[in-house]
């Protein structure tokens, strides 16, 4: 059983979703005695800077073919099956985002193979691959073993966290003998800019519910996320209520997070809001209504208005900044 890890990467920079899969794909191949790991990634990326981010042992190869700088659907697909046949592949593994579960399907076809969807990984007591996911906003677990000889994996953000360096380096291949189809090239790329850092890529996120009162309450927490080095973020409530771009949604119609660092202020803590918070290490819950189910889930609870009790958090953590 071969492994190959599609790593994303948005203008040279790989993912730390990416990052975090590659690292766990490591330790499943560990697991399962295989010596290498191949990896894939479509696009112009400096050889030092993979290195850094993707260590370990085996093989990453580089497309840096013109038409893969940006995603685009049947190029990604048809070079990195390409890939798929010369490793050998039988599990394919990508970070569940917006691009892998595009692609992941694309590609358990092509390839006749079982497909996981937002899934965790791991070994069964034969030590053969397994799959569990969450359905209906996480109320039900569910295990999934491939049906086919190969499967495709679109994993969970958050289950295995990246750790330093390591001494071994992984080698580095530019695999130029692909030619790109271009009869489905990308024709235009619109970028929603904003100063804003990726809440899916953030170790820290504040975020905001209908609780907060209104959208310019969310300047406290802005206040709060700046301080922190952090994101942003919101429930459904406070987006559809028009208080902040679906772009900062969490949650099962949003964007599944994986912080070291979750704070949720005026959110009551809906079902489809907490699957998409399962992977945060440390959840801290701000609301004045002490029978919020947020506080069920969270680590820390603060009962009180946002108004009093951010501001403090704010003070507090600029205190420690100084003496530091």
């Amino acid at each position: 059983m071969s492994f190959l890890v599609v790593i994303e990467q948005r203008k040279g920079v790989i993912r730390n979703s990416s990052v975090e899969v590659w690292r766990n794909v490591q330790h499943l191949a560990a697991i399962s005695g295989q010596r290498d790991v191949a990896g894939v990634i479509a696009g112009d990326v400096d050889r030092d800077h993979i290195r850094q981010r993707c260590f370990g042992k085996g093989t990453i190869y580089t497309l840096r073919q013109r038409g893969l700088h940006d995603y685009s659907p049947q190029a990604y697909t048809e070079s990195i099956l390409h890939i798929v046949d010369r490793t050998g592949a039988e599990s394919v593994f990508l970070a569940n985002t917006a691009m892998g579960r595009d692609l992941a399907p694309r590609l358990a076809m092509r390839m006749d193979a079982s497909l996981a969807s937002d899934c965790i990984v791991g070994h069964d007591e034969a030590g053969l691959l397994k799959a569990e996911t969450r359905m209906y906003a996480g109320t039900v677990s569910v295990v999934i073993q491939g049906l086919r000889n190969r499967t495709v994996y679109s994993m969970a953000p958050g289950i295995y966290r990246p750790e330093g360096p390591a001494e071994n380096a992984v080698a580095v291949v530019d695999e130029d003998g692909i030619s790109v189809s271009e009869s489905n090239p990308v024709l235009q790329k619109i970028v929603y800019h904003t100063g804003r850092k990726d809440i899916a890529e953030s170790d820290i996120v504040v975020a905001g519910g209908r609780g907060i009162g209104g959208s310019e309450n969310f300047a406290l927490l802005e206040s709060l996320a700046a301080a922190l080095d952090g994101a942003v973020g919101a429930s459904r409530s406070a987006v559809d209520e028009g208080w902040r771009p679906h772009s900062d949604q969490i949650g099962q119609t949003g964007k599944s997070i994986a912080p070291r660092l979750y704070i949720a202020c005026g959110i009551s803590g809906a079902p489809q809001h907490l699957a998409g918070i399962s992977g945060a290490e440390t959840v801290v819950a701000v609301n004045r209504d002490r029978e919020a189910p947020i506080f069920k889930v969270a680590d820390y609870g603060i009962v009180g208005d946002i108004a009093e009790v951010l501001p403090d958090l704010e003070q507090a953590v600029l205190d420690l900044q100084r003496e530091k």
